[in-house]
């Protein structure tokens, strides 16, 4: 059954949990991004990926930065509901639960939609994957377009250059084909990454789940390199977890891999 306490959450404060201070602090006062301005680029960070991962938001707002990207974050961002009430329907396989989850996160999608209209934004850029699926069942009502953030870059970014080789993770997507039937695009990370002059990748299976236990032993079984990079947010924390034991592995998002080619050219 929903909780009614995480939604009641979101419609008061945009997030599941807390009156998400920690994350406009992390975000605005401690990185620096631009918040509740007119933009042609709203990005949308996600619930947890600012105290989860930090580094990557101040590498992204870096390059958002050096590229000169029109961007604005939003004074009040609404979660999506994926992870506080999809992703749980959809384990417990409680259909009612799933369509009211999709009512949910229709109504909070589209308070980000007038927020961002207001803002004057030609685009909703998504930086947590877990978002995409939600959102992609509501692009019919907005004529604001809806990227990734790996598109985003895709179009920014000209080029680069790095001495390396790593072990690139699409991830499978495979939960968001309870929430969407619409396919999911991977191919701007991978223009990006065959940008990187001297960047060597080996492309790790994406039949394979992080989630499964046995495919996440398939998956360490298969890496090559000294460095896993992922574009999926859940892949990412779900790999860092499973590594953390193993010092000499390194697991990096896409920002993080672009801003080094950056620094390196």
């Amino acid at each position: 059954m929903i909780d009614s306490k995480l939604v009641d959450n979101i419609r008061a404060y945009g997030t599941c949990r807390g009156s998400g201070g920690e994350r406009r602090k992390i975000l605005v006062d401690d990185i620096g991004f631009k918040i509740g301005q007119k933009a042609e680029h709203v990005l949308i960070t996600g619930c947890f990926q600012p105290e989860g991962m930090p580094h990557v938001m101040r590498d992204l707002k870096e390059l958002l930065d050096y590229f000169k990207v029109d961007y604005t974050l939003l004074q009040k961002e609404y979660c999506c509901g994926w992870m506080p009430i999809g992703q749980p329907a959809v384990m417990a396989k409680n259909e009612e639960d799933v369509a009211k989850s999709k009512e949910l996160s229709r109504e909070f999608i589209l308070e980000n939609f007038k927020q961002a209209e207001a803002l004057r934004a030609k685009s909703i850029v998504l930086f947590c994957s877990a978002c995409e699926p939600t959102y992609t069942n509501c692009l019919a009502e907005t004529k604001l377009e809806v990227i990734s953030y790996s598109e985003l870059l895709d179009r920014y970014f000209t080029g680069g250059k790095l001495d390396s080789e790593v072990d690139y993770y699409a991830g499978c997507y495979r939960f968001r084909r309870r929430i969407t039937n619409e396919p999911v695009d991977v191919s701007p990370a991978v223009r990006v990454l065959n940008k990187i002059q001297g960047l060597k990748v080996n492309n790790l299976d994406t039949n394979l789940c992080c989630y499964i236990p046995p495919h996440m032993e398939q998956l360490i079984g298969g890496l090559k390199t000294k460095t896993v990079v992922n574009i999926c947010s859940g892949c990412y924390h779900s790999l860092r977890g499973k590594l953390q034991d193993k010092a000499d592995l390194q697991v990096k998002m896409l920002p993080e891999i672009v801003l080094e080619a950056v620094r390196s050219k």
